[in-house]
Order: structure tokens, then sequence, then C-alpha cells
């Protein structure tokens, strides 16, 4: 199965599809989706379990300081998180066509995703504090699938800064 495509032949939004089709457009032959978007998923998911504890807390104390505050910034960083799913699948599909500044649009796009990953965890290790006890796995699972997230896209940066440096591309 390839990635989901639109009525304008574009890639589906990351965003927009179930997890079932994107595990598939995964997995597929086609060099795109892959590892970039796989991690920026996984950031998504991680930064979903963050929100999670913040948002049953708040559904029991909803007058804990600073949660409210955490749960907003970590829904800008979700939302970035899947543009970036989205930008890493276009920028990759490029650069495995040789298209001029691919290369760059990767690493810039490597650079976002990490910053986003580590802002996030940030966000979250001051949630962990916040929480309901009974919420503490889902700052686990969070912080967990951020540290994946971030692993992968640490390869993929070193990878794509390595073939922009010598002009490469990749077939």
């Amino acid at each position: 199965m390839t990635a989901p495509l639109n009525e304008d032949g574009r890639m589906e939004s990351i965003a927009d599809q179930t997890l079932g089709r994107l595990a598939s457009a995964i997995a597929s032959r086609a060099p795109a989706p892959g590892a970039g978007v796989a991690a920026a998923a996984a950031l998504a998911l991680g930064i979903a379990c963050g929100r999670k504890a913040a948002a049953i807390t708040l559904k029991h104390n909803p007058d804990r300081p600073g949660i409210d505050a955490n749960d907003a910034r970590l829904g800008e960083l979700q939302d970035a998180a899947l543009r970036l799913a989205d930008q890493d699948a276009q920028c990759f599909r490029a650069a495995i066509a040789q298209a001029s500044g691919a290369e760059e649009q990767l690493v810039r796009g490597d650079r976002a995703l990490l910053a986003c990953a580590d802002e996030a965890d940030a966000v979250i290790a001051r949630l962990a504090v916040q929480v309901d006890e009974i919420m503490r796995n889902d700052i686990l699972a969070g912080r967990a699938l951020i540290e994946a997230a971030s692993l992968i896209v640490r390869a993929n940066l070193a990878e794509n800064e390595a073939a922009q440096s010598s002009g490469s591309s990749r077939s």
C-alpha cells in the first residue's frame, strides 16, 4: 500500500489518516512515508499522552495551576509535529527525485522536529509533577514516545546533513 493521495494527487495529511493506513503506508515499498513520518507520529502520540494526563487531572481538579498553559502549549506542539510529518514525506520524495534544495529542506525539517520534541519533553516533565498520580503512566508513555521520536530524528538529521554536505542524493 502506498500513502493515500487526495484529489489533487498529493499525499493525504498524516493527521487525517487512520493509524492502520499510516502503518501500512510506512510499511509499503514507496519511499515515503518512512522513518521521519514515524518519528513525527510517535512525537504526536507522545504529546497526546501528556495531554491526556492534563485533561483527566483537570476534569477532577479544574483549578490546578499551570496545567492549562502546559496543555495549550502541548496542543501547539502536537499540531507542529503533524505538519512536520507531512513536510518530511514531501521533502523525502523530492530528495529521492534529486530535486534541488530537498536535502536542505529535510535538514531544516529534522531540526524543527527535534526542537519540537525537546520542548514537548520539557513541558511534559513540568506536567509530571502537576498531574494526578493515577495519570503518571500516561506521562511515562508520553516521554518514552518522545524519546523514541528524538532518537529517530537525530539519526535522520545526521544522515541528511551528511547527504547535504556531500551533495549526494538517495536512491
